[in-house]
């Protein structure tokens, strides 16, 4: 088992003003300071989501900044959850990646992901039809490129075409990083047992029964394709005194959050979740990593002894927040009594996921 961190690159309030150059870059620092801190804390890696064309919205692309933690960490994997592919060239993406996975030195994993948000394909003028042709196409090529080994190549598909291309330099790790792949909806669950090294959960509510058709048909793609399945489960956390505590620093913050999802619609499978009035703290402490350090260690174990998890991903601060000030006390604290100590309890994994240098 082991646990890592994503920086929320959003900060502030939905549709807010547009960040004032100030903001911007004491938001931007923030969020950097975060990462730096989340290696400090234990934590395993550090994830960074893509989100574009909002107020509160503040680095845009993952790329930029894992390209940053690559340089001012040290020891931590560094990866996206997720990047859209389908916003991007794959030879851009490599390109990118690749000067990652080198300035880190290794370290770099990256979650792929088709997307869900109309508002970011019609910022960069994406056609709306064929997304899962372009994500595939994507991933294959972004393969072919890492894997060609200083020789040219072209590509000539549907959705992207490459005339001689050359990707120089190469990946740090060979033939390339570890895929992870993405998906709430069951077809896109089970391919990634195909493309990728893992299957990504994002972190709404789970029905066991959901669960098991879902997680089940992943593994068994993985293992059609000669892969060992691995499971990494995103969940929200705030570690206090107690549940009753977390709840009065965090709940409102948590709550607002999902009512946000459920208002459009993604928890609509979940009966105790298909409407916002339905989802308190309450309501869902048991989906959710929130209370003492023992509750949250309990939780946690919980996940991976009965649902079969092998890697976590927390996120504490949301939109509406908390404050930067109390994330960074919440990443210490977090690190040193949840994290540190599963770390210490429960073996490395030892998986094609995680990059050979972060298999600590």
């Amino acid at each position: 088992m082991r646990i890592g961190y994503l920086i929320d690159t959003n900060a502030g309030a939905y549709e807010q003003p547009l960040p004032t150059p100030e903001n911007a870059a004491a938001t931007l620092d923030a969020m950097i300071e975060e990462g730096i801190l989340a290696e400090k804390a234990g934590f395993h890696s550090i994830q960074v989501p893509e989100r574009h064309g909002r107020t509160e919205s503040y680095f845009g692309s993952p790329l930029n900044l894992l390209m940053i933690l690559a340089h001012e960490t040290e020891r931590v994997a560094l990866g996206s959850y997720c990047l859209v592919n389908t916003l991007h060239h794959p030879m851009h993406v490599a390109e990118q990646c690749a000067i990652i996975d080198n300035i880190s030195k290794g370290r770099l994993y990256m979650t792929w992901g088709r997307g869900f948000h109309q508002g970011y394909w019609d910022q960069f003028g994406v056609p709306g039809k064929k997304m899962l042709g372009r994500f595939l196409d994507s991933v294959r090529l972004i393969e072919k490129a890492l894997e060609s080994k200083g020789e040219r190549f072209d590509w000539n598909s549907e959705f992207h075409q490459v005339r001689n291309g050359l990707l120089s330099p190469n990946s740090y790790q060979q033939p390339r990083f570890p895929f992870w792949g993405g998906g709430q909806f069951p077809a896109a669950i089970e391919r990634c047992g195909a493309y990728a090294e893992s299957y990504t959960c994002d972190d709404f509510p789970i029905l066991p029964e959901v669960w098991e058709r879902q997680a089940g048909a992943y593994r068994r793609k993985a293992e059609e394709h000669g892969k060992e399945p691995f499971i990494v489960l995103m969940r929200k956390a705030w570690v206090s005194d107690s549940f009753e505590q977390a709840v009065e620093e965090y709940g409102s913050h948590y709550v607002a959050e999902m009512r946000f999802y459920a208002e459009q619609g993604i928890l609509a499978h979940h009966p105790d979740f298909d409407s916002p009035e339905k989802i308190t703290l309450e309501s869902a402490r048991k989906h959710i990593v929130v209370g003492s350090p023992a509750q949250c260690r309990e939780r946690l174990e919980q996940y991976y002894e009965e649902f079969g998890v092998q890697y976590f991903t927390v996120q504490f601060r949301v939109v509406t927040g908390p404050s930067f000030e109390a994330t960074r006390e919440q990443i210490q604290r977090f690190g040193e009594e949840v994290v540190q100590p599963l770390h210490a309890k429960y073996p490395a994994p030892d998986h094609p996921a995680i990059p050979e240098a972060c298999r600590w």
